[in-house]
């Protein structure tokens, strides 16, 4: 068991950081295996040997303390290894998603001002191209499945010591730990930042909402840097044990449920649809899986059913952010058998009521006017972890975050009882697989096709992805294949357009906007729900 040597000073300092909290539960679980993947276990002694080697291998290449260093990578023991080490290091931590093309990269990269990259096999050389364009960037770290890397790229395996203690770098609670990207209504992605200790807090809350013990045995089949990221972390702070996959694959998923006895998951109602539907569901054993966690989507309450009819009363659902991460309502397993077995039927398309230390209110979107139950409004959110503010964007700040209240940009509603529901999306954010995808963005993309004239972009329905990216259009001499072949060159592929409408003229609000409601209407109105 590693003997951590941080002053007493250094302890009292870290009392409220993110950091402590690794630090007590990597000693106290020493022994247990913490995580599994690709079929290689390694135990928390080790996570937190080769953390703290990794942490004084940043330290030794000039890593300050809040200094941004991106991890991109996808899912491996590498990203693990590096993410604790930040956290031991004291650097902040600037997840990319693996999903994103080389100019998303970029732009994040050069808009945080990121120093250091560690970047996984298939991201070296893409790192590699982009560090001329990138003048804060002075360290690119390459994790090598091969026999070399490209020139001025180091290895991650340099880094990887015989250091036994963390660095002796004091961090205090109003650290910044993350710098996280989302998107807007502008199109262009802001850094939500958060602290050591709003962070440590997000991880108390996360245990207590969505039921993670030591006992556990997480499946985690989604990018550890979303909201996965946020569930190993719970794990690892109450001694659990995570079996963690590249990707979703359903046969693969169901086989490691049967052969781990995965207790808890977390994934996307497009997974969840896929698992329902496959062919080796019913000659598979998923008795031990106990809680299964949904969100970024809603499921529907037909495919609800038919889960719970498969796997039981583990559903649970959450409701939350970049802004205010994961948390700001949940709906629980035992919520979602009753509202089953004897209703109301709308229940089931709730997200549920606030969470212990959240607070939510609906207001009147011209007046800002607090609405009683029953009213439709925007949805305002308020807990301890919510973001300390956006990087550099203090008008965007000012715009979203009013006396401690987070305007989420999403229209809702609370009945009665508490729950809340979903009703619209203010800032026109498309989710589909449980990805966002913001419209503006896929408009500018589309929008620079010579032939385009005019282009809306909105959400529709999709039987197994929640919603489809479906792009209006008024253009000459142009098909739809084209149309997506040039936004496909220019977005990631979950950002381009399932499906192209030709029209005369896009239809206008008295403001002159595009009139997106008219546009999503004619798709949802046989719909239960307005967002899917």
């Amino acid at each position: 068991m590693a003997s951590h040597t941080l002053t007493a000073a250094d302890t009292a300092a870290d009392a409220v950081t993110l950091r402590a909290l690794f630090e007590a539960a990597l000693d106290k679980y020493a022994e247990r295996d913490a995580i599994t993947v690709d079929g290689e276990t390694a135990t928390y002694a080790e996570l937190d040997r080769r953390a703290n080697a990794v942490a004084h291998g940043l330290v030794e290449r000039g890593v300050e303390r809040e200094d941004r260093v991106a991890l991109l990578m996808s899912n491996r023991l590498e990203f693990v290894i590096a993410d604790l080490a930040l956290c031991k290091a004291g650097a902040t931590r600037l997840p990319l998603n693996d999903m994103l093309t080389a100019e998303e990269f970029r732009y994040m990269l050069d808009d945080a001002g990121a120093g250091t990259v560690v970047a996984g096999p298939q991201f070296v050389e893409t790192v590699a191209d982009l560090a001329g364009e990138l003048p804060e960037l002075e360290t690119v770290i390459g994790v090598s499945d091969g026999p070399s890397l490209p020139e001025g790229v180091e290895a991650f395996d340099a880094l990887d010591g015989s250091a036994v203690d963390p660095p002796q770098r004091p961090v205090d609670g109003d650290h910044i730990q993350g710098h996280y990207y989302t998107g807007g209504t502008t199109g262009k992605p802001k850094g939500v930042l958060q602290t050591h200790e709003s962070m440590a807090l997000n991880q108390y809350a996360h245990i207590a909402e969505l039921g993670v013990s030591g006992d556990e045995t997480l499946l985690l089949l989604t990018p550890l840097p979303h909201s996965a990221g946020l569930f190993l972390w719970a794990g690892l702070l109450t001694g659990a044990h995570a079996i963690i996959e590249e990707e979703f694959e359903p046969g693969t998923a169901l086989h490691a449920i049967e052969d781990h006895g995965v207790t808890w998951t977390f994934m996307v109602p497009t997974m969840i649809y896929r698992l329902l539907d496959h062919d080796a569901l019913d000659s598979t054993d998923t008795s031990s899986l106990s809680t299964l966690v949904y969100g970024a989507a809603p499921m529907t309450p037909a495919r609800l059913r038919e889960g719970i009819d498969a796997f039981g009363p583990v559903f649970l659902q959450f409701y939350g952010q970049t802004e205010v991460p994961n948390l700001i309502t949940t709906f629980g397993k035992q919520e979602h058998a009753r509202a089953v077995e004897s209703g109301p039927e709308e229940r089931l398309s709730s997200a549920g009521t606030v969470c212990l230390t959240s607070e939510v209110k609906i207001v009147d979107i011209q007046t800002g006017e607090e609405l009683p139950p029953g009213e439709e409004g925007e949805i305002l959110a308020t807990a301890p972890y919510a973001m300390e503010e956006y990087f550099q964007r203090p008008e965007k700040t000012a715009e979203t975050i009013t006396d401690g209240w987070v305007h989420t940009g999403d229209v809702g509603k609370r009945d009665e009882d508490g729950y809340v529901y979903l009703l619209d999306r203010e800032s026109d954010v498309i989710i589909t697989g449980g990805m966002n995808v913001y419209s503006t963005e896929v408009e500018e993309a589309i929008a620079g096709h010579p032939d385009v004239a005019e282009v809306a972009v909105i959400g529709v329905p999709h039987d197994e992805w929640g919603e489809a990216v479906h792009a209006v259009v008024v253009a000459d001499g142009v098909g739809a294949g084209e149309i997506r072949s040039y936004a496909d060159e220019r977005l990631a592929d979950y950002k381009t357009p399932k499906s192209v409408e030709f029209v005369e003229e896009i239809p206008k609000t008295p403001y002159g906007k595009h009139d997106k409601v008219a546009l999503r209407d004619r798709h949802w109105a046989d719909e239960d729900r307005d967002i899917a």
